[in-house]
């Protein structure tokens, strides 16, 4: 019998897309044998495509001011501030933060969960309530099951797939930009596409395959597996570069958000990425010559390869769930 419930609060939606959802859903199912769940949504229509994600998984939705009680709060969005944490850290008898922007000048909680790339190096830069516990870095990756199970890949001398993926909406369509820089190159181009990206964007998408031949589009494909069978990557510098850190392989990271701009400094020393830069400002000549240097050096994929794989933890998402349940057993 479950005695106790939590409430994690967080919305998706197809302008912010859904990366609060899917890092919360990996504690979820680390967590549901222990705890009861629900999810605490705001009110409008445009968060009902993040709602259906998290319905799809058995969890629960309801609305913010809901008459729902819960013991433990997990909280994960940008739309809050000081004030917000402490009336939550009143009302519920813990509380938990996933933060990636420490943009606040006090931290009234329990724990704070950082996941981002280098998020060790903030610990003295958090200033929280007493006794408050730090999870900081890479070591706590919320990794999906299937890139616990995931075996890392081999870099091949020669490169001939590339993997194009932007998160789960893709709201600047980032994908039809970086394939018109590519479309014209030897290497076969596989491009995710999310149910949570546009019609216009899709419809793009589908247009460019029917014209180059060597534009595969993978509809919600299963993502670990997919990673597996290329050679290198270009992605958003979100959730998905930890995943595919995970496995170790060479990626150009995109910033699309200002979310992502925590782990910049990472690729920009090009130890664990390459930085290909903002999305707003990408231009094809400096792309393709960023993309043709790392194409052309093995050794640097393998470098970039094997510091991405010592730098995730694949098992980061157990150890941020055990110290939630240590918590909530004091």
């Amino acid at each position: 019998m479950k005695e106790k419930t939590m409430a994690i609060a967080c919305n998706g939606s197809l302008t912010i897309g859904i990366g609060h959802i899917t890092r919360t859903l990996v504690l979820a199912e680390k967590l549901k044998n222990n705890l009861n769940i629900y999810y605490i949504r705001k009110n409008g229509s445009e968060y009902d495509y993040g709602a259906n994600q998290i319905k799809k998984n058995g969890y629960p939705v309801y609305c913010e001011n809901s008459k729902n009680s819960a013991d433990i709060m997990l909280l994960d969005s940008y739309d809050i501030n000081e004030e917000t944490l402490s009336c939550l850290r009143k009302k519920y008898n813990k509380l938990i933060y996933i933060d990636d922007l420490l943009n606040l000048s006090y931290y009234d909680c329990d724990i704070i969960i950082n996941k981002s790339l280098g998020g060790e190096n903030f610990k003295n830069k958090y200033n929280t309530s007493p006794g408050c516990k730090l999870l900081l870095g890479a070591k706590y990756a919320l990794l999906r099951d299937e890139f616990e199970k995931a075996k890392p890949i081999d870099i091949k001398k020669e490169v001939k797939n590339i993997l194009i993926t932007m998160g789960g909406t893709d709201p600047k369509n980032t994908s039809v930009k970086i394939l018109n820089f590519l479309k014209e190159t030897p290497y076969t181009l596989n491009v995710v596409v999310s149910d949570g990206f546009s019609e216009k964007n899709k419809a793009e998408l589908k247009k460019l395959a029917s014209s180059a031949k060597n534009i595969i589009l993978h509809p919600n494909p299963q993502m670990a597996k997919l990673m597996s069978k290329n050679d290198l990557s270009i992605t958003a510098n979100g959730g998905t570069a930890q995943e595919i850190a995970s496995i170790g392989l060479p990626q150009i990271t995109i910033t699309v958000a200002p979310n992502q701009e925590s782990s910049l400094s990472f690729g920009e020393t090009g130890d664990i990425s390459i930085y290909g830069g903002r999305e707003s400002e990408l231009n094809k000549k400096d792309f393709l010559n960023l993309f043709s240097s790392l194409t052309s050096d093995y050794q640097k994929r393998l470098s970039l390869s094997e510091s991405q794989k010592r730098c995730v933890n694949k098992i980061g998402a157990s150890l941020v769930a055990d110290e939630i349940l240590k918590i909530i057993q004091k």
